[in-house]
């Protein structure tokens, strides 16, 4: 140093003065915010990594992400991290940077993640990997993008799957219920396929043996029998007969659960030809239907006249006594159906059993008084459910009832 000259000196003492400029400069803008540092050691060597922002703004949006945002060394050293991942951890910030990005995966993703980062090294990757944190797994949704040329890193964007994989996993626990259900009630109609061939054969076939044989015992020996015993014989006729009818009635509720193929049905045409039906004879004359322009729906053609013909018989027979039935059908555009309204001005019922009517077997009047199964309504709304509608009852005691059929205007089939 003694043979340098003063000139020589005073060179080294400016380059240093400015090297010292620089480095309180690169302090102050750490402090500042404009510079992300942080130190590590590497075989007991420190280094310093510096990342520096074009705006502090972004680095700020970076910090406060709702989700990790961690760049990597080639190596996969971990040489930033914003807060939201070390949280993530459940770890500290001085207890993540620094360290290996493998540390923090489950075993069994490591291979996953090795390749992603591989491919990412020349462009970009996405996948799903699993964290491991404090023994627990957390699924998380990794994206990687190589940061070169400007740094030699990877940054890695991760995204915490947890509630979404929780949500998934309620999904598909609720579609193996449902897969499960669907399995039960096949089983569940094979069983009513079977009690449906039951009761149209085994259970019948007893019944019409009854009937044929007190008929024929009235028929030879009743001059034979006291006045109770003929009357006994007819009680047993009476009741196979409703016995009879409430299987057949039953039957046409269970086939209403078999699947149809639906066509374009013209409402009309089916009124026409139920309407037809119950008015053949000398007794319908005091019967007066008024029907509006129906739509045309895409429909179960059969099941559309049975529908209609349960409503206009449930009109008939609770009419009043002496005075002439009248039945409006009417149809008019409730949203997104076809509302269709049967009413009529017979002895109406009490509201507050405008759902039990719909039930199986349920009554309002004995049999004593109006003859029926209890199924005729109960076969209406199945039929209306077939279809993706709703069936609402509105009574009025003493001044009749009306049915209102809501059909969807677009029916799928």
């Amino acid at each position: 140093m003694q043979n340098e000259s003063r000139e020589e000196l005073l060179l080294k003492i400016a380059n240093l003065e400015s090297r010292l400029a620089e480095s309180e400069q690169l302090i102050e803008a750490i402090k500042a915010g404009e510079v992300d540092a942080f130190a590590f050691n590497t075989d007991a060597t420190p280094e310093i990594y510096t990342l520096q922002t074009g705006d502090y703004a972004y680095r700020l949006l970076i910090e406060e992400f709702g989700e990790g945002a961690v760049n990597l060394s080639e190596d996969g050293l971990i040489v930033y991290t914003n807060s939201y991942f070390s949280e993530l951890l459940q770890s500290k910030y001085e207890k993540v940077i620094g360290c290996f990005i493998s540390d923090f995966i489950e075993p069994a993703s490591i291979p996953a993640f090795k390749a992603l980062f591989e491919k990412a090294m020349n462009g970009k990757s996405k996948g799903e990997i699993n964290l491991q944190v404090n023994g627990k797994i957390v699924p998380v949704y990794i994206s990687l993008t190589s940061l070169r040329p400007n740094l030699a890193t990877v940054g890695m964007i991760i995204t915490d799957q947890s509630e979404i994989k929780k949500h998934q996993e309620i999904v598909n626990r609720y579609q193996r219920d449902l897969e499960n259900k669907n399995t039960e009630l096949a089983q569940s109609n094979l069983e009513l396929d079977s009690f449906s061939y039951i009761a149209s054969h085994d259970l019948q076939e007893p019944l019409r043996k009854i009937q044929t044989f007190c008929q024929r015992i009235m028929e030879t020996s009743s001059q034979e029998f006291s006045e109770t015993t003929n009357d006994y014989f007819e009680r047993i006729v009476n009741a196979s007969q409703r016995m009879q009818h409430m299987i057949s009635s039953l039957l046409d509720y269970s086939r209403m659960n078999s699947v149809h193929e639906k066509t374009s049905t013209d409402l009309n045409e089916i009124l026409k030809e139920v309407v037809a039906n119950h008015l053949d004879g000398e007794g319908d004359r005091d019967i007066q239907i008024k029907i509006d322009r129906l739509p045309q729906i895409l429909a179960v053609p059969d099941q559309m006249k049975q529908l209609f013909n349960n409503l206009l018989s449930n009109a008939i027979k609770y009419r009043k006594t002496g005075i002439p039935l009248e039945i409006n059908i009417q149809s008019e555009i409730a949203e997104e159906f076809w509302k269709i309204t049967v009413s009529d001005n017979g002895i109406g019922f009490e509201q507050k059993y405008g759902v039990k009517i719909f039930e199986l077997f349920q009554r309002l009047h004995s049999r004593f008084e109006y003859e029926g199964t209890g199924i005729g309504l109960a076969i209406c709304k199945k039929i209306v459910q077939n279809h993706k509608g709703h069936l609402k009852g509105i009574g009025n005691p003493g001044l009749g009832a009306s049915f209102e059929v809501y059909l969807p205007r677009n029916i799928s089939s």
